[in-house]
């Protein structure tokens, strides 16, 4: 075969080139083929020998070509060439070629073939007559829902992305799931589902993939994935069963209570599911038994062929549809940015499709996963399980498991064993010592004695100039100097251990304990900088917990999500209720950086909001900056309170309005027979319930009640909202985020807060009507919808005209009359 079908004559200087460069030992390439398939630029992936396969394979895109020489011209691949093509050629339509060090011979291992998309065609299930409401009697034929599904349709038969707004009663998630399982099943690829809350996934779980099970003509399998921490270790498990604890806090005797309570599940469990305990398990407990990537021995465990969460890998491989949360999403792909996003170490097995439902949490949840911490609290955790040095447990952790179990075993190297842990006691307590002090001086600095939560935005200019800086980087000179030494005594003692047998696998559970503490100073040395222009910085103390953090949360998450979602996977899905400014998408498309030859479209909800909904606006309320506004807030939803008979859910922006607000009303509501639930006062699943059994219920909620609670019926007929929900303008990331837009000559009001707000306002108002037969009120107290011009985009994403301005006397009045 002649090489130039394959590769362009270009692409071969530049091979031959850097083969030359690395003196005609062996180069990887990553080949970046045309639309033909002939690669015409290629970029060097590593030089010298041969790498693992993930660090060859984190380099590589879906549907490219790996390439490297073969020094001494036969070019027959061997075992490792062969597993690395299977892998990349399996899960992203990759091939791989080897040529000679002239790049004048080509033997191919994988051809690159373009797989067919086969097409799918829903109408059959969604039509009038259609199978859904041929199998069941109370299916509802809705325009929205079919309109939809095809939307979708044409993405996935066109390898677009697609992007929906389905106001609610759409049936968005048949809409999109039955399209996908479609897919799945015909071109045998994997799907995954994404959700925000667990509500849906719940509804997934136990309502809509049943349904479409009984309306697909073929088989599939779904599972839901839980992270790897929902799962015993075995290793872990025989340890704490043979006494050897490595926990660097004193436990209470209901801590010991519940372990020996998981020792005895353990010896029965067939799943190691941390869910199938019927008590609620503390976490310092529960850390001592979960399975962890970092403290996997891997091969080398003596209880692999027992491994819960290997067992639950398989079962996911099994699987057509998985079904998982974007908080274990991105804890996904974060592993693949690291390590390739062809990974077996990742938490997901590959996957061709993913679906992102509540996609209005997407930016939120990937920017915290792509951003790097070090805070005051993690370095006490590590380096208490590596060695503890003061306090009940002292001299209690991994090294002194490893002393015990070990190093007394072995009479002919002991004598200079024990001097490098005595060396390494030492060491451990100064920099125990010198890292508390550089967290406390962050605590003393921004806290002024002061109890509370305070956080402070790093801008390297101003940190420059502030005597500030100079004092804390000396106590981090201080702090990196002492880890330094630290580090280096360590890894020599580790190295002294490497030939040592180790069944239970102690030494390697030290040393995975230092490379957390690596991992630790890898994030402060990064974050210290102050110095990457695509990452803001800040500094968080709270002098109640005694802890002090520094972060580094990029400025943006659209880079790092063309870099490792949108290269690797052709077919993506986002829809939501609340996505769009004024029926346009543009502002969800570049938080997330999504190109714009995305399908998009809005389905409107087809309930009928005009005679379900009305919404009051008191035009009387003073300006929320007023001091009387929280005074007169609390008196008036007395009032409205006990006229609706409670009913009610109130939404506000913030903790201290919440409290200030609840103490003014408490007493009145309670005399006049009204429960009232507080957020914080049990977990938001059990406060949803509680509600639900109330008598004449009102609950007072934050951030986490406006979006993700479905309460149908009349015991939710009243959402009032306090204030807009504008985001803390001195919030770090929100500051740095409207001084970034200022920078590029826009409006950050209008380009970022009042699109952000919009969006969060949707979610409240679409607490109270979820279905048909809903009805009721929302009250906003925010007079600023009326007073501004700015207004009109808030009132104009209310899905009814019923809208009423009238005084708060007016408004009891319409109340009691209603």
């Amino acid at each position: 075969m002649d090489i130039k079908e394959k590769i362009s004559s270009e692409a071969i200087e530049v091979m031959r080139y850097e083969i030359s460069e690395a003196h005609g030992n062996e180069v990887f390439f990553r080949g970046i083929p045309d639309e033909k398939g002939i690669v015409t630029e290629v970029i060097v992936l590593a030089r010298g020998n041969k790498t693992s396969t993930p660090a060859i394979l984190k380099g590589m895109k879906k549907g490219e070509v790996i390439i490297h020489n073969h020094p001494s011209g036969y070019l027959y691949p061997s075992d490792a060439d062969v597993e690395v093509a299977s892998i990349y050629s399996n899960s992203q339509d990759g091939a791989s070629y080897i040529v000679n060090n002239d790049v004048t011979e080509i033997y191919i291992i994988v051809e690159l073939i373009n797989k067919e998309n086969i097409k799918i065609d829903i109408e059959p299930y969604f039509a009038k007559n259609g199978m859904l409401s041929q199998i069941f009697k109370g299916f509802e034929y809705r325009d929205e829902q079919l309109d939809m599904a095809k939307h979708i349709e044409k993405g996935l038969n066109n390898e677009k992305t697609v992007i929906v707004e389905a106001g609610t009663g759409t049936g968005k998630t048949l809409a999109y799931l039955i399209p996908a399982i479609e897919w799945s099943i015909k071109n045998k690829k994997r799907v995954v589902i994404t959700t925000n809350t667990i509500n849906l996934q719940e509804q997934l779980l136990n309502k809509d993939i049943p349904i479409a099970k009984k309306v697909i003509q073929d088989n599939f399998n779904y599972i839901l994935v839980k992270g790897r921490g929902n799962y015993l270790c075995n290793r872990k498990y025989y340890q704490v069963n043979q006494g050897e604890l490595s926990v660097g806090e004193e436990l209470s005797s209901s801590q010991q209570d519940q372990i020996k309570k998981i020792l005895s599940w353990a010896q029965e469990t067939e799943t190691g599911d941390r869910s199938e305990l019927y008590f609620e398990v503390d976490r310092t407990v529960w850390e001592l038994f979960q399975s962890e990537s970092d403290m996997c021995a891997g091969n080398k465990c003596p209880y692999k062929s027992e491994c819960f969460f290997l067992k639950s890998r398989e079962a996911k491989k099994k699987a057509d549809i998985l079904i998982t949360n974007h908080h274990m999403y991105f804890s996904d792909l974060s592993i693949r940015k690291e390590i390739g996003f062809n990974s077996e170490y990742s938490i997901l097995p590959e996957y061709g499709l993913v679906v992102f439902d509540e996609a209005h949490n997407v930016e939120k949840v990937a920017r915290d996963y792509f951003s790097y911490e070090a805070s005051r609290y993690s370095f006490t955790k590590i380096m208490n399980q590596i060695y503890v040095t003061e306090g009940k447990k002292k001299n209690s952790g991994a090294l002194e498991i490893v002393d015990r179990n070990i190093i007394k075993n072995m009479a002919d190297k002991r004598g200079i064993l024990k001097k490098y842990i005595e060396d390494i006691h030492i060491k451990h307590g100064n920099l125990y010592r010198i890292g508390r002090e550089y967290f406390d001086h962050l605590i003393d600095i921004f806290s002024r004695g002061e109890v509370g939560v305070f956080t402070f935005r790093a801008k390297k200019e101003e940190m420059e100039n502030s005597p500030f800086l100079n004092t804390l980087n000396e106590y981090r000179e201080n702090f990196v100097n002492k880890y330094q030494n630290y580090i280096k005594e360590v890894r020599k003692f580790i190295g002294e251990l490497k030939d040592t047998e180790d069944k239970m696998g102690y030494i390697d559970d030290f040393s995975r304990y230092i490379d957390r503490l690596d991992g630790f100073f890898n994030n402060f040395n990064f974050v210290h900088e102050f110095d990457d222009d695509e990452f803001i910085y800040w500094i968080e103390v709270n002098s109640r917990k005694k802890n002090s953090k520094l972060v580094a949360t990029p400025l943006k998450v659209n880079n790092e999500l063309e870099e490792n979602l949108y290269l690797n996977l052709d077919n993506l899905i986002f829809t939501s209720a609340t996505i769009t400014i004024g029926d346009s998408f543009k502002y969800f498309k570049e938080s997330i950086g999504l190109p714009n030859d995305t399908l998009d479209k809005v389905i409107h909800s087809p309930f009928d909001y005009d005679n379900q909904m009305v919404v009051y606006l008191p035009k009387d309320m003073p300006n929320p900056s007023d001091k009387q506004f929280m005074d007169e807030v609390g008196e008036f939803l007395k009032a409205q309170l006990v006229a609706s008979k409670g009913k009610s859910f109130v939404l506000f922006t913030s903790y201290q309005a919440l409290n200030y607000v609840y103490y003014t009303v408490r007493d009145e509501l309670k005399k006049n027979g009204i429960d009232i639930f507080v957020q914080g006062m049990a977990p938001r699943s059990h406060m949803v319930d509680m509600y639900k059994n109330g008598q004449n219920p009102v609950l007072f909620g934050t951030d986490s009640f406006w979006e993700g609670v479905d309460i149908k019926g009349d015991q939710l007929s009243n959402v009032i909202l306090v204030k807009l929900p504008f985001k803390v303008p001195s919030d770090p990331v929100t500051e740095a985020i409207i001084e970034n837009i200022q920078a590029q000559g826009k409006n950050p009001f209008i380009e970022y807060q009042i699109p952000e707000a919009v969006i969060k306002f949707k979610q409240g108002i679409g607490r109270l009507v979820r279905s048909k037969t809903d009805k009721g009120t929302v009250t906003v107290l925010d007079n600023r919808v009326i007073t501004k011009k700015y207004g009109k985009y808030f009132l104009d994403s209310v899905p009814t005209k019923n809208i009423k301005i009238l005084s708060k006397s007016e408004i009891l009045k319409d109340i009691m009359k209603g």
